[in-house]
């Protein structure tokens, strides 16, 4: 009788280990496959003027910002606590970042071990003077870590998104978005998006008065293009650092283009003049073509 008592309860915990086992897999599986249909761009925090897609994390830690000139670049835009969770995790599948008046948004898919490594390996050694601050709100865990001048580098991880901002009020943004199905991407922004080229290592979307590329023309204001967005693909040639982009052709403006290059080519020289960029540009197909690469 004590034996086949025995024999009872461990077939129970053997039925309840697999029942366990089997409800992990699947909730992983589950996470998994929420987290490649989701598109990150379309968690962006309103309003950005500016969102950089990085679809290659691994080339873009390695190959870009290895080399001093072009980590620079990016450092001076993107703070260095961003760019160490991305040299430091390139097993990231993908990433991006948004860029608003407020502050800057990091988006990543993560698992778990990723997540967990994020932040006792990088967050934990870096904001090390006092603990981290836990917040829930709903379904999401906030975590803030303290840093200088009264700021909090806060993060949150839910369904296999990891996000992360010095802006709470953009974190809390990102959230709401994620956990409410919400979206704000324009219809302008979503149509450039889709131009892009994503086996590009990097995808930039920038407003265009963000550059001041725009000469003050009586034509173009019919050309309705100021106030418009710009979207370009980086990526790597022969040791070098170059752009691709477009333009809408549109003839009447025709004489305008290549002031529009030429002040391109001032912009970046005077933000960037380790890069020592060159481009070019030509008319095909109905579209205003316009490269460049760091020489």
């Amino acid at each position: 009788m004590k034996t086949h008592k025995r024999e009872i309860v461990i077939y129970t915990l053997a039925a309840l280990a697999i029942l366990s086992a089997v409800c992990y897999f699947f909730g992983k599986m589950k996470e998994s496959k929420e987290v490649v249909q989701t598109d990150l761009f379309s968690l962006t925090a309103p309003e950005p003027y500016a969102i950089l897609t990085v679809n290659r994390p691994a080339t873009f830690a390695k190959m870009m910002l290895a080399k001093p000139r072009i980590y620079q670049v990016f450092a001076s835009e993107i703070p260095e606590i961003y760019l160490s969770i991305l040299k430091q995790n390139t097993t990231i599948p993908s990433l991006q970042f948004s860029f608003h008046p407020s502050g800057i948004v990091m988006y990543a898919k993560a698992d778990k071990s990723i997540a967990e490594r994020i932040e006792s390996e990088i967050l934990r050694k870096t904001f090390n003077s006092f603990a981290p601050q836990k917040q829930t709100k709903g379904e999401i865990a906030f975590t803030y870590f303290p840093d200088t001048d009264n700021r909090f580098f806060g993060f949150y991880r839910y369904n296999g998104i990891w996000v992360a901002s010095y802006s709470k009020k953009l974190l809390e943004k990102v959230a709401d978005i994620q956990i409410n199905n919400k979206n704000y991407i324009t219809e302008e922004e979503a149509k450039l998006y889709k131009t892009l080229d994503v086996n590009a290592p990097l995808n930039l979307l920038i407003k265009s008065e963000k550059l001041d590329l725009f000469p003050k023309a009586n034509d173009l204001s019919q050309w309705g293009f100021n106030g418009k967005w710009l979207g370009a693909d980086l990526f790597e040639s022969e040791g070098n650092i170059c752009y691709f982009s477009n333009l809408p052709y549109y003839e009447p403006a025709d004489t305008l283009y290549q002031t529009i290059i030429d002040t391109l080519s001032v912009r970046l020289k005077k933000q960037f003049p380790q890069l020592h960029i060159t481009g070019q540009s030509y008319e095909e197909n109905g579209k205003f073509y316009y490269t460049g690469c760091t020489n």
